[in-house]
């Protein structure tokens, strides 16, 4: 990308979270242009409507089009989560950065060969952790060493999936158990980003409780860190009361944090932010992505590195041993040198 150019975007994938991404995108139209979206033959008449509603300048049915394109910079990638590592290992090596939905890959040998691949090709690849960039959560990040350590940390996040919304969720295998590899990287990523401790032992159990997917609707999980902190993990796709609420508790103080928009500390009020629609795209998606372009120009790593990410994977990878085993499961195996 020539100096002082606009980013040359294309987003690959046309599911329900593309319409999050998309307007993140066209929101940051004074360092950023959407060059294409792109998607499969089958998903042609709505990549279509896609590009046409976010004026995309051209609509895209072939992901190989994107990747060795020679008009694009960067790549959104919202495609199924088992497809993650070799359309991210084709898209660095054909000189494109890339900001990938999470979770990072479904296996710990596929988080290493996107990652190894982004550092041979010297590009940015950043993880879609969208619920760190709320001002609320921004702003518990800032506050949370006023608590002092150890910290206890418990996140509550259960949604109502009434129905399969595409396919790829009726797989355990495609989205690295369902619950856990869904909804799971919101919870373990703030839990790890918040407590900033080398995490030391997983414990959890999962259930299925309909019969609509092969993966788990429920998961509950412990999670230990070497400095003393203490997190628990309640992850649903079965509530029809929906929440998402975490409380952090320290010998200093105690925060609350619900919906990644709203913090109490200490009871009193700190950041109160309106609630809308999480599919339909926010204000995080939009610091997301702005993230993602400012540290592919200055060469920086950025929040959210695929390194982080790396450990989530890790313990979702962990967790699932935890639950076929009913065992707490240690980590120093999971996490290598890398991390």
């Amino acid at each position: 990308m020539p100096e002082n150019d606009k980013l040359r975007v294309a987003l690959i994938g046309p599911g329900r979270i593309a319409a999050a991404h998309l307007p993140a995108i066209v929101s940051a139209s004074d360092v950023a242009t959407l060059v294409a979206v792109a998607g499969l033959p089958h998903e042609k008449e709505r990549t279509e409507d896609l590009a046409g509603r976010y004026a995309a300048e051209r609509a895209v049915h072939d992901a190989e089009a994107v990747i060795l394109a020679d008009d694009i910079d960067a790549v959104v990638l919202t495609v199924p989560n088992h497809v993650h590592a070799p359309l991210t290992k084709a898209l660095v090596e054909n000189g494109k950065h890339v900001l990938i939905e999470k979770p990072l890959a479904t296996s710990l040998a596929d988080a290493d060969t996107m990652i190894d691949a982004a550092a041979a090709n010297g590009r940015v690849l950043m993880v879609a952790h969208c619920r760190r960039f709320f001002e609320g959560a921004q702003t518990a990040k800032k506050r949370v060493a006023d608590l002092g350590r150890p910290l206890t940390l418990t996140h509550t996040l259960g949604v109502f999936a009434e129905h399969v919304a595409t396919q790829w969720w009726k797989s355990a295998s495609d989205t690295g158990g369902l619950a856990l590899g869904l909804n799971g990287p919101h919870v373990l990523d703030t839990m790890l980003w918040l407590i900033s401790s080398r995490p030391t032992r997983v414990y959890a159990q999962t259930r299925r409780l309909r019969d609509l997917w092969e993966g788990e609707d429920e998961a509950m999980l412990m999670v230990e860190f070497e400095d003393g902190s203490l997190a628990s993990g309640y992850i649903s796709l079965n509530t029809r009361v929906p929440v998402n609420d975490r409380l952090i508790n320290g010998p200093q103080g105690s925060m609350r944090l619900t919906d990644d928009r709203n913090l109490w500390v200490n009871n009193i009020p700190a950041v109160q932010e309106e609630v809308v629609p999480y599919i339909n795209g926010d204000s995080s998606f939009d610091n997301q992505f702005r993230e993602f372009v400012d540290a592919i120009a200055t060469g920086r790593t950025p929040q959210s590195s695929a390194e982080e990410a790396r450990t989530v994977v890790a313990l979702m990878e962990a967790a699932h041993t935890s639950q076929a085993t009913g065992q707490p499961v240690d980590l120093d195996a999971y996490l290598t040198t890398r991390i």
